[in-house]
């Protein structure tokens, strides 16, 4: 001990080490309190970083949930023909699920003529004076297109720089140059196009006279009602549906616009999979011996992280058989699917989801409509804040970003736990203050004692330097 050796040295008259016994007994003070400020530190800490992770979880769950919570989602529509090559089909969102009989006849088709002979690409027209082209489309004209190089590449190039509908190519035959003019599709297109010497009358050589390809509408069948358009990419006869016109078709065709379940299944998947990511993390946090670094029981105790746990459960075995908003006004109501189980989602025996996919494509055949209402309450796009009815993705998505909000009480735990840990590093800097000043009060005490030391061993020193003088005049005599 410290103490001991002191004594030892007062004892023996050697000097002691002032600075390093009272660095050690300050030392021996300290320690142990620092350790348990330390403590509470680490612990706090890891629970700020605990409630990070609960927050991660949830943030990943309610993204699985918000592909779930529009009715759109689970408008997905494919379209099918059983002549492809002739007759191409799109749908979006907004098509619903049907079969259509549909038969093209002839498809649209686009003027195209073609000019005079020339002799090549950069022959001189006009005389190599600049002159005009007068287009009229559909029986109203477009206005002069001013051609400043007189050649036939120039007449392509004024042409397609005027954008007015038609456009143009320099085609070699072989046998002379032709200037192609090809308009839009559709019988209402068609186009004349005349020159002007720039002195009323037409340039010599340049006119496009040659029909090549007359223009019309396309003519179809649905469900054996004739349909004609302009173009050959028709998206207004069957809502969110586009037709592609490509060539006709050999007989009628046969369309199937089908549910994508494909799409919808795959989202409810990793659903489950984001609950049980999350009830793994819960499971995680909450366990004293668990051994994952940093998270593990970060949050044990906690009765914060089991109320959240209990509440998102809750999203999912909740019984929506009436879809109410904030003024308990009656939203949509479902006859055969009022629960999450009824599609296939239950928990087992150790809490963690699964998902029957039988009873969910079962669901999803027969009922198709009550499934969207169970999960969105056919709504699209509601605000986090809105008080309407929103089914079990729509309100699980509102709840987790109330538990999500700055507002939240995860928010204020995880703010009051900082402001703990601030706390504790204040103590720290103040039992480093008192530590500081219990050295100084050390260093003082120990050096006048060190001081009384050194004077007693003078004195002893002096009393016995007389002795022996005394001893030696006395043994003279």
């Amino acid at each position: 001990m410290a103490s001991t050796n002191f004594i030892n040295a007062l004892g023996a008259g050697s000097g002691v080490d002032v600075k390093a016994l009272a660095e050690s007994l300050v030392e021996a003070e300290r320690e142990p309190r620092k350790e348990r400020i330390d403590a509470k530190i680490k612990q706090t800490e890891a629970r700020i970083s605990g409630y990070g992770a609960l927050k991660c979880a949830l943030a990943e769950l309610q993204t699985a949930f918000k592909t779930l919570n529009d009715a759109k989602d689970f408008s997905v529509i494919t379209g099918s023909s059983s002549q492809p090559s002739a007759l191409g089909v799109t749908a979006s969102s907004s098509a619903s699920p049907g079969e259509y009989s549909i038969e093209v006849l002839n498809t649209a088709l686009a003027q195209r003529t073609a000019s005079s002979s020339f002799a090549s690409n950069t022959t001189m027209l006009n005389g190599g004076q600049s002159f005009s082209l007068d287009l009229t489309v559909g029986g109203v004209s477009k206005g002069p297109i001013t051609v400043t190089n007189d050649t036939p590449d120039g007449m392509v190039s004024a042409i397609n720089a005027a954008k007015l509908g038609v456009t143009a190519q320099l085609i070699n035959t072989g046998s002379g140059y032709h200037v192609v003019l090809t308009g839009e599709t559709g019988a209402a297109n068609t186009f004349s196009m005349s020159s002007n010497d720039g002195n009323g009358g037409a340039v010599s050589g340049v006119n496009f006279s040659t029909a090549l390809q007359t223009a019309t509408d396309a003519s179809f069948k649905v469900n054996g009602l004739t349909v004609s358009r302009s173009t050959n990419t028709v998206s207004d006869v069957i809502s969110g549906v586009t037709l592609n016109l490509n060539t006709a078709t050999s007989g009628a065709a046969r369309v199937n616009l089908n549910l994508d379940s494909s799409s919808i299944k795959t989202n409810i998947q990793a659903l489950v999979s984001a609950y049980n990511s999350f009830s793994d993390s819960v499971k995680v946090l909450g366990d004293r011996a668990s051994e994952v670094e940093e998270f593990g029981g970060a949050l044990a105790g906690d009765s914060l992280l089991q109320s959240i746990k209990a509440q998102v459960r809750s999203l999912i075995t909740g019984d929506y058989t009436l879809y109410t908003d904030a003024t308990n006004q009656t939203g949509a109501q479902n006859t055969n699917i009022n629960a999450a189980w009824q599609v296939g989602l239950s928990f087992d025996r150790n809490g963690r989801m699964q998902l029957n996919e039988t009873l969910l494509d079962k669901a999803l055949s027969e009922h198709t409509s009550e499934v969207v209402t169970l999960f969105t309450a056919n709504k699209n796009d509601l605000s986090a804040f809105s008080t309407e009815s929103a089914g079990l993705a729509g309100k699980a998505v509102r709840d987790i970003d109330a538990l999500l909000r700055s507002t939240s009480l995860l928010s204020a735990q995880t703010t009051n736990a900082s402001k703990q840990v601030d706390l504790y590093k204040a103590d720290l800097e103040k039992l480093e203050e008192r530590m500081q000043a219990q050295l100084e009060r050390y260093m003082k005490q120990f050096s006048l004692m060190e001081s009384v030391v050194g004077s007693s061993n003078s004195l002893r020193e002096s009393m016995k330097s007389s002795f022996e003088g005394m001893m030696a005049a006395y043994t003279k005599k």
